[in-house]
């Protein structure tokens, strides 16, 4: 808190001198045996809340059997979850200014924990819209985006490692928790895997007490500002991240459809729904073996990020299925990481994805077409960037606002890997 103190000077006069105290209840050793403590909490938290949102094709089937509203409107359930993490950043980023990062992160567990309970009680889609697709979302947001702001602080020679591994969430979600989702519904249907699920997701509460809070006065002034600063829409004005925004938010339309749909379709080709399961598993395990290489390329100054994320992209849309979703979108994050114009842009892109393939296939009573779409549109998108990542850097930039902007297109630690 700041208090004012009066000082005497030689001539008699009183002069008020502000002192600003810090708020912070512990002081930060970075590097320390606590710091890992915290990255290990930050790794845990995401594999749990990534792992059981991308994992939403497995109940996808019974959702559609249970509530019998077509495979369009079924799948905004998914969307609207999958696309909380972005569009919920700048009120979550709000927040953890205001409040700090463990009331953030415990709230947002809690959130979730309500939300995960009250799906497994719902009695129509519209309700699943509200509690899994919007809370269950914002929760999870509150714990995700917490964990990438927090854990830098602790770090400094391990920073780019830390945040490597918290990174991991997404793959190691669809890895780890992909199988446990498929196990809990075996046993206990759609309504107790959703149960289960909060139960599981309670463990989250307990973590979010590891965020010690470290922010002083003057700390919280200089990221509130920098974080306007970061909102600033003048970014629009740069042409290469435009068109990189556009690029994304194609390729997004269509990137996860696959991850929503793929248990139904194969299902209805003759598979086994054991055997479409373990597709999320493959799926993660390519995520968690792709992104450390990924990261390393970037990280050489002669290669350049763009043209990866465009041959991952065309790579995906030959092969229609999702492997490389590691691959393509570490090297974007690497240009574009707490970008928020960029997250919101594309998380409504991407929260359109499932729901439109379900239209075409609903329409066409067939899968086949919907796979092909996804891949025409993926590949689209990788041809967009290719064209872009030949865009040269300006010979001249004329201020410093210049020079930032591009910086934050095209100049983030290999560790900003989302």
């Amino acid at each position: 808190m700041n208090k004012q103190a009066e000082k005497a000077t030689s001539n008699g006069e009183k002069t008020q001198t502000q002192i600003v105290t810090c708020t912070e209840l512990t002081s930060l050793h970075q590097d320390s045996c606590w710091s890992w403590v915290v990255c290990f909490a930050g790794v845990v938290s995401n594999v749990i809340i990534c792992g059981f949102t991308f994992s939403f094709g497995i109940l996808f089937p019974a959702l559609l059997d249970e509530f019998k509203q077509g495979k369009a409107k079924t799948a905004w359930v998914g969307s609207i979850a999958m696309m909380g993490i972005g569009l919920y950043g700048p009120l979550i980023g709000r927040l953890y200014h205001r409040f700090g990062a463990r009331i953030v992160a415990f709230s947002g567990s809690i959130i979730c924990v309500v939300s995960l309970v009250a799906t497994s009680q719902a009695s129509n889609l519209c309700v699943i819209y509200v509690t899994y697709g919007a809370l269950f979302s914002f929760g999870s947001g509150g714990i995700f985006i917490v964990t990438f702001i927090v854990v830098p602080k602790y770090f400094m020679k391990w920073r780019s490692l830390s945040l490597g591994l918290i990174a991991m969430g997404p793959g190691g979600g669809l890895f780890i928790m992909s199988p446990i989702v498929h196990a809990l519904f075996e046993k206990y249907g759609w309504r107790g895997t959703f149960l289960s699920m909060a139960g599981i997701v309670s463990i989250t509460c307990i973590l979010a007490f590891v965020y010690r809070p470290i922010v002083s006065d003057s700390e919280l002034n200089i990221n509130q500002k920098q974080y306007e600063k970061f909102w600033d829409i003048s970014i629009l004005k740069h042409k290469v991240f435009v068109l990189c925004t556009l690029a994304g938010a194609v390729l997004y339309c269509a990137h996860y459809t696959p991850l929503v749909h793929m248990v139904r379709y194969l299902d209805e080709i003759g598979f086994a729904e054991v055997d479409a399961s373990r597709l999320y598993i493959y799926s993660g395990l390519a995520s968690l073996l792709v992104r450390p290489l990924i990261g390393g390329l970037n990280d050489i100054s002669w290669i350049n990020m763009l043209c990866i994320y465009s041959v991952a992209a065309a790579i995906e849309g030959f092969v229609n299925y999702p492997v490389t979703i590691g691959n393509y979108k570490c090297s974007l994050c690497s240009l574009f990481c707490g970008i928020g114009t960029y997250n919101s842009v594309t998380c409504t892109a991407s929260a359109c994805a499932p729901a439109l393939g379900g239209i075409v296939a609903d329409i066409t009573g067939s899968y086949v077409p919907v796979f092909h779409m996804v891949g025409a549109i993926v590949m689209v998108g990788a041809a967009m960037l290719f064209a872009i990542s030949r865009v040269k850097k300006p010979d001249t930039l004329s201020t410093k606002e210049d020079v930032t902007a591009w910086e934050l297109l095209v100049v983030v630690e290999k560790c900003s890997v989302v």
